[in-house]
């Protein structure tokens, strides 16, 4: 009876270049990954933001008609954690030293005396934190401190003069970005609507 002897089987490991190759692209691989869903988050972010602002706005315009006072929206003082702002920036700069903007949140109010400010005697209506640090948020200059209502839901400037303008919302510090304008005419009704931002700040 012949005997057979078992064949040698090729057992080939993997080099040290190729494994590292294959972490290589596992790296990678992994980075796009990461960058997409940043990009994705920051583009949500973005749109809620515009979103939770149209949403203050028509609140404050309705509420102005239905208690036939001026309402106002005014930036919120910058705050160092999540906690709910009380006051409004009354200053250009934020303790920081960056610009003012909506970015550090909102406050609503009736504006018993039509200065755009909060005062305690006022009826307080809506309180917004700080919106995520992606997120910029300014208005131009009719609007880059204050919206407010008057009685008839109509958009005022303190003085009494019709208040027009402009809110962008896009990726902070990134250029030719997609974002949402939020755009309030003449007669105070909002609309939101997307747009390509050529330089975010």
């Amino acid at each position: 009876m012949c005997s057979k002897k078992p064949a040698l089987q090729n057992q080939h490991g993997q080099s040290l270049i190729e494994t590292l190759f294959v972490l290589f692209v596992l790296a990678v691989v992994c980075g796009v990954v990461a960058s997409s869903m940043r990009w994705v988050q920051h583009k949500i972010q973005i749109q809620a933001a515009a979103e939770d602002m149209l949403n203050a706005v028509l609140t404050a315009r309705t509420e102005a008609l239905r208690r036939e006072k001026r309402v106002t929206l005014c930036v919120a003082e910058a705050t160092h954690n999540s906690a709910l702002p009380n006051q409004c920036e009354t200053t250009k700069q934020s303790a920081g030293g960056t610009p003012a903007t909506w970015q550090q949140g909102w406050l609503m109010f009736v504006d018993d005396n039509s200065n755009g400010i909060w005062d305690p005697t006022e009826a307080l209506l809506q309180q917004h934190p700080s919106l995520a640090a992606a997120v910029s948020a300014t208005g131009n200059s009719t609007v880059n401190r204050y919206v407010s209502f008057g009685a008839n839901g109509r958009s005022l400037i303190l003085n009494g003069g019709f208040q027009a303008g402009t809110l962008t919302f896009c990726e902070r510090d990134a250029l030719a970005s997609s974002g949402w304008l939020l755009v309030i005419n003449a007669i105070g009704r909002p609309r939101l609507e997307r747009a390509q931002v050529a330089n975010c700040w």
